[in-house]
């Protein structure tokens, strides 16, 4: 087991850091990673504060500073321990500028400023909280998307990340043998994604959830036998199938490679509206 001291630098919330750091460290296996992440880095106390731990626990850096005073003084510092400090879109940005032929805004955190996205991703936010699992039905006509499946297909978690993207999301749980909302099948404007998922795996996360709670397991309990969870997935198959829903197996997925297919479906589904 290799390991790695990874210190994330920025001006901002510190969000694209930590997004680009897992995407590069999910490519590496048996790394432990210990991450330390400063944010909204704009002062020189700031960073003299973050550079005395890159000192003491060298590493690697990653960085978004804009400040050209404090990213002299990193870099600086870096160099002369010999610390490898890496800017996370500094090539990336350069590109741009030099195709758009536009100088940058050089200003810390702007893709955080309250403007329009930023109330938009707040107003999905409180959306998919107040529908989720199926507690408010009778407006489901404003969400954007709408995942049904059986208990345990991450429905929520992958609603709350689409609601990070500024995305409407409503979730209901199917469970066999009880009615569904009929105003699912009334809806025109939504995009309304059915889940499953193979039913070992769904059983044995379902156990877990069972005994995460200090419940006992019992060969009895439908929840987790073989035969009545593959009933409940062949059931819900063949309720998305009568409403002609996109279907998504979820499973062996991530809840970002479930939310962005759900995204390119969401996409095509607004074009041809």
């Amino acid at each position: 087991m290799s390991k790695i001291n990874l210190h994330l630098i920025s001006d901002s919330t510190g969000e694209t850091l930590g997004a680009i750091s897992r995407a590069v460290m999910s490519q590496f296996k048996n790394v432990e990673v210990q991450e330390y992440m400063w944010s909204l880095v704009r002062t020189k106390q700031k960073i003299e504060e973050a550079v005395k731990l890159i000192k003491e626990k060298p590493g690697i850096v990653l960085y978004t500073i804009l400040d050209q005073e404090l990213l002299d003084y990193l870099i600086d510092e870096c160099d002369s321990e010999k610390i490898v400090a890496i800017s996370a879109l500094g090539e990336i940005i350069n590109v741009f500028s030099n195709y758009l032929g536009k100088e940058t805004i050089k200003t810390p955190g702007r893709q955080h400023l309250l403007d329009k996205e930023y109330f938009k991703k707040i107003e999905a936010i409180n959306f998919t909280i107040n529908h989720d699992d199926g507690k408010k039905v009778d407006d489901l006509d404003e969400a954007e998307i709408i995942l049904v499946g059986p208990s345990r297909t991450s429905k929520s978690p992958t609603c709350a990340y689409l609601s990070q993207r500024g995305i409407k999301a409503a979730n209901v749980p199917f469970i066999s043998g009880i009615e569904m909302p009929k105003i699912l099948g009334e809806l025109k404007k939504p995009l309304i994604v059915g889940l499953t998922i193979n039913p070992e795996i769904l059983i044995q996360i379902r156990k877990n959830r069972i005994t995460m709670f200090n419940q006992n397991i019992t060969e009895e309990n439908k929840y987790v036998a073989l035969d009545e969870v593959k009933g409940e997935l062949l059931e819900a198959r063949k309720f998305y199938s009568r409403n002609r829903w996109a279907v998504i197996d979820v499973t062996r997925r991530s809840i970002e490679e479930t939310s962005a297919t759900i995204i390119q479906k969401f996409n095509n589904h607004v074009r041809n509206s």
